[in-house]
């Protein structure tokens, strides 16, 4: 019985000294100064600083109509909120060891992005700067402002570099809102198409329920399908590009070229917002790239080019998203009743 007794103590003295020696880290305590990256509350966060080591910088604001890049572009919706989970959940995995705590800082000090966080008031809550992929690319080098010690973070159940996270480019972060308006916002629609004078039009809106069709040669339309024309204008409500590529080598000769498709839409303030849209010239990743007849077609038939912002910008549209706007004025033409000649 005694030896019974002594066994079952050496089992549990050597049970707790594994636990204590594999289980519980030997670096169990961390200074909290060097090592509080998390921001738990990311509903107080009213602004967010980013900047690399290429002068690159991004500042991203809360408004009352949203996040904003710069003071100039909505921020997309889903960025900013794998963005503020980055922020929220980010902890520490195990600190940099000692005789590696040179060479990573000093690496951090070539490549690194630098991350303030703001409070709703303006205050600065936290700043520390984000290094590249750990050793074994599970984990990030993050270094605390002021901090001596640098150390390995990862989000828990993701494996990876969280460098990427913090982007400082803001084409990468902003939008890609082309038209947000409801109907009772907009004052005309005018939409082109060079090559099909006959199947562009005008729409004025006159009232909540009363609206205008006309012909490119300024003749009114006598009858039309009201609802057809409801249902158009509805469109705008949410009209999206599907990237921004402002720096493309090919913009210039894309943009000599005659354009597919003109909107334009004016507010009620009679400011302009215009979209040049032009055809893609067919790539090897087009997913047509033969007619009926197995002849090679010119052009990509799922997405085109066009610049948006009154030609601030250079994007890319799909067809999918944006053809639903690519009407003739028959379309809207009541069946059995001809337009007015």
């Amino acid at each position: 019985m005694k030896r019974t007794l002594a066994y079952f103590l050496l089992l549990v003295i050597v049970a707790a000294a594994a636990f204590l020696l594999v289980i519980k880290k030997p670096w169990g305590t961390l200074r909290v100064d060097e090592t509080s990256f998390a921001m738990t509350d990311t509903a107080s966060i009213g602004k967010i600083f980013i900047a690399d080591m290429n002068g690159n910088r991004l500042t991203l604001e809360r408004t009352a109509q949203g996040w904003m890049a710069n003071q100039k572009y909505e921020v997309r919706r889903d960025y900013i909120s794998k963005l503020l989970s980055t922020v929220k959940n980010v902890s520490v995995s195990y600190p940099v060891a000692e005789s590696a705590q040179n060479a990573v800082i000093k690496a951090m000090s070539t490549r690194n992005k630098k991350v303030e966080i703001y409070g709703r008031g303006g205050k600065l809550l936290k700043a520390y700067y984000v290094g590249g992929p750990s050793l074994d690319e599970l984990g990030t080098y993050m270094l605390m402002e002021g901090a001596k010690r640098a150390y390995v973070t990862a989000i828990p159940g993701f494996q990876g570099t969280l460098e990427t996270r913090y982007a400082t480019d803001e084409s990468s972060v902003r939008a890609g809102s082309i038209y947000k308006f409801r109907i009772n916002e907009m004052k005309m629609v005018r939409v082109t198409y060079p090559s099909k004078p006959d199947s562009s039009f005008t729409i004025s809106i006159l009232g909540a329920d009363s609206f205008q069709l006309t012909k490119h040669n300024g003749e009114h339309v006598t009858f039309f399908n009201k609802q057809r024309v409801l249902e158009y204008l509805d469109n705008f409500k949410f009209v999206n590009c599907e990237s921004f590529v402002n720096d493309l080598s090919k913009k210039d000769s894309i943009l000599q070229g005659t354009p597919y498709c003109t909107i334009s839409v004016t507010d009620r303030s009679d400011q302009p917002h215009e979209t040049v849209i032009y055809n893609m010239p067919r790539t090897p990743d087009s997913v047509n790239q033969f007619d009926q007849q197995g002849n090679p077609v010119p052009y990509d038939s799922d997405h085109y080019f066009a610049t948006i912002n009154n030609g601030g910008d250079f994007v890319i549209i799909q067809q999918f998203h944006f053809g639903r706007l690519f009407k003739s004025v028959t379309w809207f033409t009541v069946p059995g009743k001809p337009i007015k000649s």
